[in-house]
């Protein structure tokens, strides 16, 4: 059976290891720790060698971009004018500098991995009580699916997590400005930009409920097709004909496969709505997370009709139900509560990294005899 290679196996352990130890030994913060999974997760997908689904993509777009875009299209598409150049202008620029000072591709994977890593953990350490679960659940796998295969939409989603600090602060021009450098990572940033008002909807267990239970029951009827309609109204061209060019997208636009995702969502709702009043009264800033985990769990139930949309829209709602939400839910509960949710997580994340290991990981390379690195 194919398994994820040595360097992951390692971070896996290395994880299991800190986040026990932090809950049940420590029971605090420990920022050695993080920092050491920063480096060792930096290392192992910034120096990566044709390793993830769009790995081979964007090297070809690398020698690409410094041969037919221009220093001036790039200005152009910051200023959301009209030009011919598709991609995000933050990520062109980023390789047109890289391939200009003659440096090889692996140099964009690498500061790709250095801004997501570090804008992810430092924002997890900040936020939340026990950070190695949360950098846990981040490793298996979201870390394999965005910043190792979609990586300007991952670049994206840790500008979107970063201005969580903005958010709190109520300071709406500096999280503005951090949407506007997530749009230059990837459109899809785009959906984010509500969240500064949807941390302030009061919500309590009935009303999750209610919320969880109509988006569900909307699935069927493909309602997020409406917005392609207001996206060609209030947004530049470029970001709405990358939402309305997803509507009928025929490879994507099909359901939503059910499996160990769908199960495991089921129980983390089920624990969201159990323990939402202990969280609420010990954890500092859990109902704006909470508010941002529901809605990202009602984006993807409205939207599960097109996996596209249901995968990718909500991906930065949904960093604050498993790296915010549950590890503070972790906290905040008893001993034998603290327990028996850890087991479970515990659980879950190793049948994802065998899970992972035989299907996506295999195919994207990153099990042993096919992942390459430029250090090891």
């Amino acid at each position: 059976m194919p398994i994820l290679h040595p360097i992951f196996i390692v971070i896996f352990l290395f994880l299991l290891f800190a986040s026990y130890y932090e809950i049940f030994q420590a029971e605090q913060k420990q920022p050695l720790f993080v920092f050491i999974a920063a480096v060792l997760i930096i290392l192992a997908i910034g120096f990566r060698i044709d390793v993830g689904a769009d790995y081979p993509v964007y090297r070809t777009l690398f020698s690409g971009f410094a041969l037919y875009t221009t220093y001036g299209d790039v200005f152009d598409k910051a200023m959301f004018r009209e030009n011919a150049e598709q991609i995000e202008w933050i990520f062109v620029l980023l390789n047109k500098i890289i391939f200009d000072l003659g440096l090889p591709f692996y140099f964009v994977t690498f500061v790709m991995a250095v801004i997501t890593v570090t804008l992810k953990l430092t924002t997890i350490y900040r936020n939340v009580a026990f950070p190695m679960l949360a950098v846990f659940f981040y490793f298996m796998p979201i870390m394999f699916f965005e910043d190792s295969g979609q990586m300007r939409q991952g670049i994206g989603i840790a500008i979107c997590v970063f201005s969580f600090k903005y958010i709190k602060e109520r300071n709406l021009w500096m999280f503005l400005l951090c949407m506007y450098i997530a749009l230059g990572f990837h459109k899809t940033s785009i959906v984010f930009v509500p969240a500064y008002w949807l941390v302030k909807i009061p919500l309590n267990r009935t009303r999750i409920f209610w919320v969880l239970a109509v988006a569900l029951l909307l699935s069927p009827f493909e309602v997020y097709r409406v917005a392609g309609g207001f996206f060609e109204s209030v947004t530049p061209q470029d970001v709405s004909g990358a939402y309305t060019g997803y509507l009928d997208d025929r490879y994507y636009g099909t359901q939503v496969e059910t499996g160990l995702n769908d199960i495991v969502k089921l129980f983390f709702i089920v624990i969201l709505l159990r323990y939402d009043k202990e969280a609420c009264k010990e954890v500092w800033w859990y109902e704006y997370m909470r508010n941002l985990a529901v809605f990202g769990l009602a984006m993807f139930y409205i939207m599960r009709s097109n996996a596209i949309f249901a995968i990718r829209l909500p991906g930065a709602y949904m960093f604050f139900l498993t790296m915010f939400c549950m590890p503070s839910i972790v906290y905040a509960v008893n001993t034998k509560v603290r327990q028996v949710l850890y087991l479970g997580f515990v659980t879950y994340l190793t049948m994802m990294f065998f899970y992972f290991g035989k299907g996506n990981g295999d195919a994207g390379r990153f099990t042993s005899g096919k992942y390459k690195n430029v250090i090891f």
